[in-house]
């Protein structure tokens, strides 16, 4: 146990070495970023994730979207609710489970959406170069490793 003067004399190191404090720090001022160029959509990024993700497969259990895009089932859920209030998708429940697919009235918005992630790419690979595959390869299988 640290007495009060040996506590203020510690340094960590956890600013440069630590996997969950670094990836933190990157990921607010990633947010921070993508909001800027997710703006046109009118939603918060996670939402053109969500969107796009039952563009590439739908439908798709609110679990499966879950599972697949790392989120809490629950942030799924309350993400698929706005998106179903603004007419984008529609949710089946049936008992427990909701099934989720994209409405017409989706189309303006993905394609909105994804110029915003054509950008928001052209962006991070002007900003990150080389680095940006390298990172992008070992946070996913890191992500994977972490899942196990």
């Amino acid at each position: 146990m640290y007495t009060i003067k040996e506590a203020i004399n510690v340094t960590h190191h956890f600013y440069e070495t630590c996997a969950y404090f670094t990836a933190a720090r990157y990921m607010r001022t990633a947010e921070a970023a993508a909001d800027k160029f997710f703006k046109p959509t009118g939603m918060r990024p996670a939402y053109s994730y969500l969107m796009m993700a039952l563009e590439d497969q739908h439908p798709l259990t609110i679990s499966e979207l879950a599972e697949n895009l790392g989120y809490e089932r629950s942030s799924s859920y309350r993400m698929a609710q706005k998106l179903e209030r603004q007419g984008y998708l529609k949710m089946y429940l049936n008992g427990k489970s909701a099934t989720v697919d994209l409405l017409p009235a989706s189309g303006p918005f993905l394609e909105t959406a994804n110029r915003c992630l054509e950008a928001w790419g052209h962006f991070t690979t002007d900003k990150l170069g080389a680095d940006k595959a390298a990172m992008t390869r070992l946070l996913t299988t890191n992500d994977e490793k972490l899942r196990r």
